[in-house]
C-alpha cells in the first residue's frame, strides 16, 4: 500500500514538472514568429498637363447674311420672293418705283445725244477750216478757236456721260437682285408700303456654311487663337461636331465675341440651340488615383506615400478635378513619381513597413 502511494506521488510530481517546462519554453517559441508586413498595392503620382473645359450656348446661324435694301427711297412695287424660297446669286427679288429716277436719265442720256450730235458737227468744221488754212484761205486764229470750242465740248460730253451712267446705275437700284445663293428668311416690307433708303426688305441667310457666335469672359478670349478646335453638340442631342475658331473679337473687360465655324456637311439647322465647348490649356497638375485619397469628401483628406525603404508616410491633400478615375491634388511633401497607397489603407499607420505587391 505503501508503495502505491509513492509511485503516485513520482508521477505526480514529473507531470508538475512538464507543465512548468512547457510554461517556460511557450513565450521563447512565441518570440521568435515574425508576424508578416502588411500587403498593399500602390501607384505612381503624375504630373500632366491639364486642359479645362468651358461651355457656351449659342444658336446655329448663316456664315454669309443680309438684308438687302434700296439705296434710294420709294414704293415697294413688286417682291418676286417668299418666305422660305430658295434663291441663286443675281435672282431677282423685289422692284421699287421712284418717279424721278427715269426721267433723270432719260435727260442724261438725251444730253449725251444732243452732246454728240454738236461735237460732229464741231468736226467737219475743224476739218474745213484745217483745209482752208493749208490753201491760205483763212487765217491760223480760226483754226484755234474752233480746236479750243471742240476740246471744250468733248470735256462737257465726258461729263454728260458720267451723268448718265450715275443715272443708269440708280435707276437699276430699282431693281434688288439675290447678292449670294441663299435662302429667304424673313420678310420686313409688303408690295406697295413706302420704304425709306436703307430700310430692308428681307433676310437672307445662305445656304453654303454655318456657324455658332458666342460670348465669352475677356480674359478667356485672350487666350483662344483663330484654327484652334471646338466641340459644338445640340442642346437637346448626343451629337458631337468638330468646329473650328475663326474670329475672336475685342471687348476690353467685358464679353468678347467668338465665332465658331462648322464643317460644310454638318446637319445642325439654322437657329438650333447648341452648346460651344473650348478646351483650354493650363499649368500641369499633379494627380493621383481617386482610391489613392483617404477621405476624399471629409474635412482632411489624405494620401499614403510609401517610400525607399517601405515605410508609410500621410501626407494631406486637396483634391481637385476628377476625370477618368484620377483626381488632381494639391499637398505638401507630395510629387511627381512619389508612389501612394490605393489598396490597403485601412489597417495601416504611419512609420509601417509595408510590401507592396505588384
Amino acid at each position: 500500500m505503501g508503495r502505491v502511494v509513492r509511485a503516485s506521488l513520482a508521477v505526480a510530481l514529473m507531470l508538475t514538472a512538464v507543465v512548468l517546462a512547457g510554461c517556460d519554453a511557450a513565450p521563447a517559441q512565441v518570440e521568435r514568429i515574425e508576424e508578416p508586413l502588411p500587403s498593399v498595392r500602390g501607384e505612381v503620382v503624375q504630373l500632366v498637363p491639364d486642359e479645362v473645359r468651358y461651355r457656351f450656348p449659342g444658336v446655329v446661324r448663316a456664315s454669309e447674311r443680309a438684308a438687302p435694301a434700296f439705296l434710294h427711297g420709294g414704293v415697294l412695287r413688286e417682291r418676286h420672293v417668299v418666305r422660305g424660297q430658295r434663291v441663286e446669286q443675281g435672282e431677282l427679288l423685289a422692284t421699287l418705283h421712284n418717279p424721278a429716277m427715269a426721267p433723270a436719265f432719260a435727260a442724261a442720256e438725251a444730253r449725251v445725244r444732243e452732246l454728240d450730235a454738236s461735237l460732229s458737227r464741231l468736226e467737219r468744221d475743224v476739218e474745213r477750216a484745217r483745209t482752208l488754212r493749208e490753201r491760205n484761205l483763212s487765217a491760223e486764229e480760226e483754226l484755234d478757236r474752233l480746236r479750243s470750242e471742240r476740246e471744250a465740248l468733248a470735256q462737257a460730253r465726258e461729263q454728260a456721260l458720267a451723268q448718265r451712267d450715275e443715272a443708269k446705275a440708280q435707276l437699276e437700284e430699282l431693281t434688288l437682285r439675290a447678292p449670294f445663293a441663299a435662302e429667304v428668311t424673313d420678310l420686313d416690307a409688303e408690295p406697295g408700303d413706302f420704304v425709306a433708303a436703307g430700310q430692308p426688305i428681307m433676310q437672307l441667310a445662305g445656304v453654303a456654311e454655318r456657324e455658332v457666335a458666342i460670348r465669352v469672359p475677356a480674359n478667356l478670349a485672350a487666350r483662344l487663337e483663330r484654327g484652334q478646335a471646338a466641340s459644338v453638340a445640340p442642346t437637346f442631342g448626343t451629337q458631337r461636331i468638330d468646329g473650328k475658331i475663326v474670329h475672336v473679337g475685342r471687348a476690353g473687360e467685358s464679353m468678347a465675341p467668338v465665332i465658331v465655324a462648322l464643317p460644310t456637311d454638318s446637319a445642325l439647322a439654322l437657329g438650333e440651340p447648341v452648346r460651344v465647348q473650348l478646351e483650354i490649356a493650363a499649368r500641369p497638375v499633379t494627380r493621383v488615383p481617386l482610391a489613392a485619397v483617404v477621405d476624399p469628401a471629409g474635412s482632411a483628406p489624405y494620401v499614403l506615400t510609401i517610400g525607399d525603404d517601405d515605410t508609410i508616410r500621410r501626407a494631406p491633400v486637396t483634391p481637385g478635378r476628377l476625370a477618368g478615375g484620377w483626381v488632381s491634388v494639391n499637398g505638401e511633401g507630395l510629387a511627381p513619381g512619389d508612389r501612394v497607397v490605393t489598396a490597403g489603407q485601412g489597417r495601416l499607420e504611419e512609420g509601417m513597413r509595408v510590401r507592396v505587391l505588384p
